[in-house]
């Protein structure tokens, strides 16, 4: 009987094992703009996430840049802070300062633009130096981050810079600010996204809306399972949400500040 019971114990194992190919819980957290919590099994990662917005525009509630600052659930043990580039809807870095002297283990990492003009020596600020002819990898806390060098346009002398994240089996790209319109398709195809096999793309909302231009970008040259609009207020059109839900129906929109998603367990085929 005994040994009828660990048979059983280790078919259903196996069951289990061989029908999901997603071991660890995805969630996605919006924080405001385009700043969102990532929780992949046992990382956490923000990206874009530390700022306050300006007056008179959109400011993200004063509740949520506490929890931020005091890196207070569900930002606490955050590992990997990751910023796309200085501007003001993106980063604020008093509050980046004070999320770190309140939680020793995050790191920081985005332009070595922003990281010098830091001017802080320590090895928890780590920059990147990406070119448009070739991006730049770092495995920072156990997390795999390749940049990509993607022209903000409308201000050149602030550096963009794309993520892809790569950890627990998750793929996760991150355009920030780029201008789709600074690159031939063909150049930006280049980048072999695509093969890169991304589960969770976060693209600004005015690529989502049904230009085919830059629906050829986004369906053929980026990717991904989940796609989710970025940057919900600063622009020019507005964010619709309705329009890219006509576009992308798949699209992964939040209501409000600290909503979150799940990610499905996926099946293996």
């Amino acid at each position: 009987m005994k040994r009828k019971a660990i048979m059983i114990v280790l078919i259903l194992g196996y069951i289990t094992a061989s029908t999901y190919g997603q071991k660890d819980k995805v969630d996605v957290t919006y924080v405001g703009n385009a700043g969102f919590l990532i929780n992949i099994g046992d990382k956490k990662i923000l990206i874009d996430a530390l700022f306050k917005g300006f007056e008179g525009n959109y400011e993200l509630p004063q509740e949520i840049q506490d929890k931020l600052t005091k890196a207070q659930p569900p930002f606490d043990d955050v590992d990997l802070i990751l910023v796309t580039h200085a501007h003001g809807d993106h980063v604020d870095l008093d509050m980046v300062r004070q999320h770190m002297q309140n939680n020793p283990k995050a790191i920081f990492a985005s332009t070595q633009q922003l990281v010098d003009a830091l001017n802080d020596s320590t090895d928890r600020w780590i920059g990147f130096n990406p070119t448009t002819e070739k991006s730049e990898s770092k495995v920072i806390s156990d997390i795999s981050v390749e940049a990509f060098y993607l022209d903000h346009g409308t201000e050149a002398r602030i550096i963009n810079i794309g993520f892809l994240i790569s950890v627990n089996g998750i793929t996760i790209f991150q355009t920030g600010d780029a201008d789709f319109d600074q690159f031939p398709f063909e150049e930006f195809r280049a980048l072999q996204l695509p093969e890169k096999d991304i589960d969770l793309s976060f693209i600004q909302h005015y690529y989502l809306i049904g230009d085919s231009s830059n629906d050829k970008f986004v369906r053929e040259a980026i990717g991904g399972k989940y796609i989710f609009p970025i940057h919900y207020h600063f622009t020019t059109p507005g964010f619709d949400p309705f329009i890219v839900k006509q576009n992308f129906p798949e699209a992964i929109i939040f209501k409000k500040e600290l909503d979150a998603w799940k990610m499905p367990l996926a099946k293996k085929e």
